[in-house]
């Protein structure tokens, strides 16, 4: 059963919700995106690293059998999030969706494993804070996650945060305006339970 909450910080919006999806359909949504970026990942030297992005996936996916029941169910509390907020639904439309993972890996012919993890082990998650300036609507869906404490962080102001613990199976609206970054696992953490794979929309209106 999903279970919803909405808290306000400073005047912006964080929709959470939880258990998205059934037991069985999150571990597939898990599976399937895991596949889904190793075939179709970005080059690590046109992304930061960490994580691993694969290319934008909306429009390649959105008519997929599988994949077109994930994104329906994210245009539900998409709605749902606009009902909270004020905004006009009709005007919001979907302008990109794109996979990340955070595992111990190595690339063939590209990168070593030793040098990926030491690019994972230099991570600075607050050198990584970066906003969406032209995008009004974002939303993680944490398919995948050694320990929900490996979330997102959202700058409010110069001296203040907003935390989400990242639950498996479970999602995050806000604003993506807001300067904003993934808290990546240990490579430690890792290998002891697991990778980190989130999926990323954004909106326009």
């Amino acid at each position: 059963m999903k279970n919803i909450q909405v808290k306000r910080h400073d005047g912006n919006y964080f929709y959470k919700a939880t258990d998205v999806f059934s037991e069985g359909m999150a571990s597939d949504i898990a599976t399937e995106a895991y596949e889904w970026i190793s075939k179709n990942r970005k080059d690590i030297y046109s992304e930061v690293y960490p994580p691993e992005t694969s290319i934008s996936s909306y429009e390649l996916l959105k008519d997929d059998p599988f994949w077109s029941v994930f994104y329906k169910e994210l245009k539900k509390h998409i709605l749902k999030y606009c009902e909270v907020t004020g905004i006009d639904s009709s005007l919001v439309s979907i302008s990109g969706s794109w996979m990340t993972k955070v595992d111990d890996i190595e690339i063939p012919k590209k990168h070593s494993k030793d040098s990926l993890r030491r690019r994972l082990n230099q991570h600075n998650t607050f050198g990584n804070m970066h906003s969406h300036e032209d995008k009004q609507i974002g939303i993680v869906y944490y398919a995948k996650n050694p320990d929900p404490k490996f979330g997102t962080l959202v700058k409010l102001s110069e001296n203040k945060i907003f935390k989400n613990d990242g639950e498996v199976n479970s999602l995050l609206i806000f604003n993506p305006q807001l300067y904003h970054t993934a808290v990546y696992p240990t490579l430690e953490d890792i290998q002891n339970n697991g990778e980190r794979i989130t999926i990323v929309l954004d909106c326009v209106m």
